[in-house]
């Protein structure tokens, strides 16, 4: 099947936006649908191969209207951030769980769409047994994030038992880049130091992730969107050759913004978004199935990815 109309779910955030991009590139007519205030806060402007639609996952009515005569769904849209979704664990299972079964119907409804896209999360393996991780691992989320992301996967699939709409579930790991909101760590590095204020690091530092650019993200989920070798298959997308941890994180992006601010270490947790019995101490993605089905081998390297980010983010406050 030719994809010639697709709609991007949370298409005004940081992976959804660059989606976007690369589709028309390739003459694909897309429409982005999220909150109003996520369209206007990019900018993005409506052409020929872009449509712009405000709507919510929650609201069924406004997820018809934009599904017309659409061939494939990319589901990004969710509730995201770790303060945000741990303190708030009602809305995090609400807008994930219910969210994406609204979806679910209204692709079971609209003839037209034949592909779904949905974007999980590493989150999903917890601290993992050993690294890197496979596909294959066992999935042992310690937060509600993870346990909404789970239920998710198991929707898709089950609904695919069901109606037969061929789907690519994609496990991300640590993607950031421009337009990424603040309650991620990299963002939330550049806006401290940005004002010279110091980044405060829960634990000692040495927590270590694979962090992938956007556009490298988006070009993957583009690639499994295309093809047929992907379709009901569970591929991990990330980064394995860019290894940090969070304290040569926050020097690296001091250093890159020409700063010398020294971060703040929070042995105890105290006060920190982040909790102790939560961390994720060492997480760091194999893509070898990545690189098998969709030929996916990221473009950027982590000091190229995060200069790109701090220009783009340099006139924007709270991202």
């Amino acid at each position: 099947m030719k994809i010639k109309k697709v709609l991007i779910l949370g298409g005004a955030g940081c992976i959804g936006y660059q989606v976007c991009k690369i589709l028309k590139e390739k003459k694909i007519k897309a429409t982005l649908f999220d909150l109003p205030e996520k369209i206007q806060k990019i900018g993005i402007n409506k052409s020929k191969y872009l449509n712009l639609f405000n709507g919510s996952i929650m609201d069924k009515i406004s997820l018809a209207e934009a599904m017309k005569n659409c061939d494939a769904v990319v589901h990004l849209a969710a509730y995201l951030g770790v303060e945000r979704t741990e303190k708030n664990k009602s809305k995090c299972i609400e807008i994930n769980i219910e969210g994406t079964k609204n979806v679910i119907d209204v692709i079971n409804k609209t003839k037209s769409v034949k592909k779904t896209i949905f974007a999980s999360s590493s989150e999903v393996y917890g601290e993992p047994i050993s690294n890197p991780v496979s596909e294959k691992a066992i999935t042992q989320g310690k937060t509600v994030y993870a346990v909404t992301k789970l239920a998710g996967e198991e929707m898709i699939k089950a609904n695919y038992e069901l109606k037969k709409t061929n789907y690519v579930i994609l496990r991300y790991f640590n993607t950031f880049g421009p337009y990424q909101v603040s309650q991620f760590v990299i963002p939330k590095f550049i806006n401290l130091i940005k004002n010279n204020k110091r980044p405060v690091i829960n634990g000692d530092g040495k927590q270590t992730r694979s962090f992938i650019y956007s556009k490298d993200t988006a070009i993957a989920t583009v690639k499994c969107l295309i093809s047929k070798k992907a379709n009901n298959k569970v591929i991990n997308i990330g980064n394995s050759d860019s290894k940090i941890s969070i304290l040569n994180l926050s020097k690296l992006i001091s250093r890159l913004m020409n700063k010398k601010i020294q971060p703040k270490i929070n042995l105890s947790f105290s006060n920190g978004d982040r909790k102790q019995n939560r961390e994720i101490y060492n997480r760091i993605c194999d893509i070898k199935l990545a690189k098998k089905v969709i030929n996916f081998k990221p473009k950027y390297s982590l000091e190229k990815a995060i200069k790109e980010t701090i220009e783009v983010n340099k006139n924007y406050e709270n991202w």
